[in-house]
């Protein structure tokens, strides 16, 4: 028996090995063969649209063909060959041919074929990957509230999914660890149910929480399908008690209000004091402690117990009361001045003094002084101090440390008198004038030994200050003034438009028949009546 020789059994078994190879493989390029089809595989999710691409570097006048993985002819060329609506042409040149399949099934899946009749014929194949899209996400295991501490098992399902989905679980942004995904496959079905679980044990702070589970798949965008299921948890209340002022002061009207942040809200309140019992002022009306008058005996700590049925929470405030307003105080009378001078209005038939302390220190060139009032109408009470007049100092040769000062207050105007030095400090009124119209009260002051002075700062008229009629009279001048200068320009010019237009005439001495004459002689032997013929000749000066 005869065998081939070595040689040409492997460049048999060589040449198999690249048709086999061809054949398998018949969707490479070659880049030395123009006339080798070119596509791409593509992927779509169910009811979308994919678009087969078939391209040639060349052509040759051969047709290309698309077939479909039961190996039947879609398009051959711009020719349809398959009567399927969903199946359309996109482009069809010599080197190209583009067919689009809209509204995709699972069952598209698979090679398709393009090819070009040439010697020998020449093809490509594509594969189009289909994607089954996972529902929405469903979740169970949970349907009452759930008492705090307890555990919470929650399921998440997704079906119709190719390849199978991810199911994440997250807690608002958090994401939460849950158990592996189950996948199971659906008969007689190329796609899968996916399904996974989540344990946890809940808190007050899970209450009205949302739990989400999420389908991570890549048909899908991120958060595309997720569904969401809030928690609800039963829990005893945490109380807080709220005042109703952050001071509270002696006299005055106060109440306590208790804050049960529970699940279900507090049905309970009950007030009592720490160490003693509640003040026969405070009434107790459910979740407000109600002071009629606050009291210093009041001060101390108050519990408030809420109950919802779940358990039993407690809050605690301390209560210190603090003193009254006095509205003799130098706070209630000069709230807001801080320097030394200041006024204030007293009732009626009183009498008050105020020696100033030492508001500039030992060294300082000031003086203390009192404010003595005592009418039987109401009166206003001035305080003094150099601090605010460093040009009228106290006398250094006072024999008293301290100056008095009365004042009466009574409708009236005020007159001004010279400053001269007198040995006392006094403040008198005087009595308004029937034609007074000043509604600004009279102040006539004398500082001791320095300067006596009254002030009205209404009937004092300002020198500088011009009077609105003086205004408006030099308005009028001035209008005046204008319009007579604006008559005489053009007075002026109609005057010189004249000049220069005006016309004269004069008479020439000069003989008739002297333009002929060949000189002066001639002119007057031939002149008729020598100058009594003579024409007046006129010129123009324009």
């Amino acid at each position: 028996m005869a065998f081939p020789s070595a040689p040409s059994a492997l460049w048999s078994v060589s040449l198999l090995t690249v048709l086999f190879a061809a054949a398998v493989h018949s969707n490479i390029v070659y880049d030395d063969d123009p006339l080798q089809p070119v596509t791409s595989d593509e992927t779509v999710s169910v009811g979308g649209t994919v678009t087969l691409t078939c391209r040639v570097a060349e052509s040759d006048n051969s047709s290309l063909q698309w077939s479909n993985t039961a190996q039947q002819t879609l398009y051959f060329g711009e020719k349809r060959a398959l009567r399927d609506n969903r199946i359309q042409l996109h482009r069809s040149t010599p080197t190209e041919l583009s067919i689009t399949i809209a509204d995709v099934q699972l069952s598209d899946e698979g090679e398709y074929t393009c090819s070009i009749f040439t010697m020998p014929v020449r093809t490509a194949r594509a594969t189009v990957t289909v994607l089954g899209v996972p529902g929405k996400p469903q979740i169970s295991g949970f349907e009452n509230a759930v008492p705090e501490g307890d555990k919470v098992t929650l399921t998440c399902t997704s079906t119709g999914s190719k390849p199978p989905a991810r199911l994440r679980w997250y807690r608002g942004d958090e994401e939460l660890e849950g158990r592996p995904n189950v996948v199971e496959p659906v008969p007689d079905d190329p796609t899968y149910n996916v399904s996974s679980e989540l344990t946890l044990t809940v808190s007050s702070s899970d209450d009205n929480a949302f739990i989400t589970c999420a389908v991570d798949h890549p048909s899908l965008a991120p958060g595309d399908k997720r569904s969401e299921q809030a928690l609800r948890v039963l829990f005893s209340p945490k109380v807080q008690i709220q005042p109703e002022s952050d001071l509270p002061r002696e006299g005055e009207k106060f109440s306590l209000r208790c804050l049960g942040d529970a699940n279900p809200e507090p049905t309970s309140y009950i007030w009592e004091k720490k160490d003693g019992e509640l003040p026969s002022l405070a009434k107790a009306e459910g979740a407000v402690l109600h002071f009629s008058m606050l009291n210093k005996s009041d001060n101390g700590i108050y519990l408030c117990h809420a109950d919802n049925g779940i358990g039993n929470g407690q809050g605690e405030y301390v209560l210190l009361v603090q003193d009254p307003t006095d509205p003799d105080s130098p706070d209630s009378l000069f709230p807001s001045l801080g320097s030394p001078s200041s006024s204030s209005f007293l009732p009626s038939s009183t009498s008050s003094s105020f020696s100033s302390p030492d508001f500039f220190g030992s060294g300082s060139d000031s003086s203390d002084f009192s404010l003595d009032v005592s009418t039987s109408s109401p009166k206003f009470t001035t305080t003094l101090s150099n601090a605010l007049f460093p040009d009228l100092p106290f006398s250094p040769d006072s024999s008293s440390p301290s100056t008095s000062l009365s004042s009466s207050l009574t409708p009236s105007h005020v007159s001004i008198t010279p400053p001269t030095a007198t040995p006392s400090f006094s403040s008198s009124y005087t009595p308004a004038s029937p034609s007074s119209s000043s509604l600004t009260p009279p102040v006539s002051v004398q500082l001791n030994g320095i300067y006596t002075f009254t002030d009205d700062a209404v009937n004092i008229p300002d020198p500088t200050a011009m009077s609105t009629s003086s205004g408006v009279d030099h308005a009028v001048i001035g209008g005046v003034v204008a319009v007579i200068v604006f008559i005489l320009l053009c007075l002026l010019i109609v005057l010189g438009r004249y000049l220069i237009r005006h016309k004269g005439t004069y008479l020439t001495h000069e003989a008739k028949g002297s333009d002929d004459a060949p000189d002066a002689d001639t002119a007057i032997i031939n002149a008729e009546g020598g100058h009594s013929g003579a024409e007046d000749k006129k010129e123009y000066f324009i």
